[in-house]
């Protein structure tokens, strides 16, 4: 993690705003050339329109806007560990918002499937947060938030540098009061936004609960945005628990389209990594929630027939290296079989796999070990 405090830099609610928007300038290129012979007049009316909308007061400006906004098919997908087991997955759906709450649907990798609701007056007051979900735990639960912190916590660690947070830490509501003290702001992490590896800014916070034999520390890392301060990561060693709780957020996607940005880098760059491929734990079977991710690469295949199609699965560190090199061919010949279920011809298709050997993060962190843990689409016929 780097700090970056930089007088006259681009506002941290807007940073990753900016990077979006690069992303969809990137797309917009490519589409101009596509459909014009002389695309300049094009390019011209797309820069013009891009500067107006970021500029303070612009059409589309708002505070917050970037990949943290709340709306229905946001998916969030998290790594988490703690004392049942380490590595595992998550993904929390956004079903609906509204004036007065947002609906989460939440499914992990240990077989867990629930839901809950988050009031939109605790998201900007609430001084209690949840940590985990559980099938025993109510849909509601006024006076709290999930996900992430709410607003005026954030804004009394960015203007004072503290703030008290009650934490609700099992299934039966049992609390545990606690402090939070900033040590960073506009501390830059990692996160994947659709399949891109971005910087976020965020704050960076100490914290401290309990007291006598009932004691937690750890540190907490919200996103720095205060309409939607996400929790991007977490780690709560208790004293009652033998191994510590983490939670990192690995990947946040708006829906799940990717279509169009697949198929330029495939045309462009002749590769493409896909995160939104989930498996169950330790094991090959696509995870049924992925099913409308696999129909939309199949259509965007199906649509490109001269494409041939390596697939490859790479795995973390996490296990032997032999365990490991047979889980990632397994995932990627799953992907391959699901393909060809979805009507692309099983001649365009092959399957390799890399296990941990081509890492692209660093395996000692949840993190690094969610960017290793990917599907590759490596194009053939070029």
């Amino acid at each position: 993690m780097t700090k970056r405090n930089v007088p006259g830099a681009v506002p941290a609610d807007s940073a990753v705003g900016a990077h979006i928007i690069e992303i969809r300038f990137e797309c917009l290129l490519a589409q101009a050339h596509r459909k014009f012979g002389r695309p300049e007049r094009f390019l011209f009316l797309c820069v013009c329109s891009l500067l107006f909308a970021v500029m303070p007061g612009g059409a589309n400006a708002q505070q917050g806007a970037g990949p943290f906004i709340m709306h229905p098919g946001k998916v969030l997908t998290t790594n988490f560990t703690n004392e049942f087991g380490q590595d595992a997955d998550a993904r929390t759906e956004i079903i609906t918002a509204t004036p007065e709450a947002i609906s989460l649907q939440y499914s992990s990798t240990r077989g867990l499937f629930t839901r809950r609701d988050i009031l939109i007056r605790d998201r900007q007051s609430a001084r209690t947060y949840v940590l985990g979900y559980s099938t025993r735990m109510p849909t509601v639960i006024p006076g709290s938030t999930s996900l992430g912190l709410s607003s005026d916590i954030l804004r009394e660690l960015r203007s004072t540098g503290r703030a008290n947070l009650t934490l609700i830490h099992s299934e039966n509501l049992d609390r545990i009061e606690c402090n939070l003290v900033a040590t960073g702001v506009d501390v830059r992490v990692p996160v994947i936004i659709e399949d891109r590896i971005l910087d976020v800014p965020t704050v960076q916070a100490r914290v401290n609960c309990g007291s006598g034999n009932r004691t937690g520390t750890g540190q907490f890392v919200v996103a720095n945005d205060v309409n939607n301060p996400v929790l991007i990561e977490s780690t709560l060693n208790f004293s009652w628990e033998r191994r510590p709780r983490t939670n990192r957020v690995t990947r946040i996607v708006a829906s799940l389209g990717l279509q169009s940005e697949m198929r330029q880098a495939l045309d462009t760059l002749g590769t493409y990594d896909v995160y939104g491929l989930l498996f169950d734990f330790d094991k090959s079977q696509l995870r049924p929630e992925t099913a409308q991710l696999v129909r939309e690469i199949a259509v965007m295949l199906q649509q490109n027939p001269g494409w041939t199609i390596l697939i490859a699965g790479h795995t973390d560190s996490t296990g032997g290296a032999e365990h490991n090199m047979r889980l990632s061919r397994q995932r990627a010949e799953s992907v391959v079989q699901a393909l060809i279920s979805n009507g692309v011809a099983a001649n365009r298709l092959q399957s390799v796999g890399h296990g941990m050997s081509k890492p692209k993060a660093d395996n000692a962190t949840l993190a690094g070990r969610a960017i290793n843990r990917r599907v590759e689409f490596r194009r053939t016929d070029r």
